[in-house]
């Protein structure tokens, strides 16, 4: 199996970075803008008050599209004969085959987001493509899968 370049589902991006837009429009209108002032103000400062407002709402539109574009450009998976790297944002994590021990399936179904556990115990938490190929090759290639019981047994720390 050559190397295999998969990206992450663009809707489940769109939900993360929607809820990041919301939150700092938010925060950039409350901080910087003239909160409406245009609407109740004197008719003197109108111009300045609007030009404040527009402003905010500029800046934050040009944040959204780049924080959008930058998402989606720079987060994607490789898949190798032993191993998942993610890239994301210039940095690559791998995680090997070797050391995933339990997939939560229920979990990547209801959410569809991956769930593993490596054989330290560290949970993973990987946004599924379209057609579900991070979970195939996982399930394909990790030959160290537990079953949730003996899982838990071994990690009784851990709340599945």
């Amino acid at each position: 199996m050559n190397e295999k370049i998969i990206k992450p589902a663009r809707k489940s991006i769109f939900k993360t970075i929607s809820i990041f837009s919301i939150v700092m429009l938010i925060v950039l209108y409350a901080a910087f803008s003239s909160r409406f002032a245009w609407i109740y103000g004197s008719k003197e400062n109108f111009n300045s008050y609007l030009t404040q407002d527009l402003i905010v709402i500029a800046v934050w539109a040009g944040i959204t599209i780049l924080s959008t574009y930058v998402m989606l450009k720079l987060n994607f998976y490789t898949i190798t004969n032993s191993e998942i790297i993610h890239h994301k944002l210039g940095k690559e994590v791998s995680y090997s085959f070797a050391n995933i021990l339990y997939i939560d399936e229920e979990y990547t179904k209801k959410h569809k987001t991956l769930l593993f556990y490596l054989n330290n115990g560290k949970s993973i938490f990987l946004v599924l493509d379209k057609e579900g190929e991070i979970l195939k090759a996982i399930n394909k290639n990790c030959h160290n899968l537990m079953t949730r019981q003996a899982f838990h047994e071994k990690f009784p720390r851990i709340k599945l």
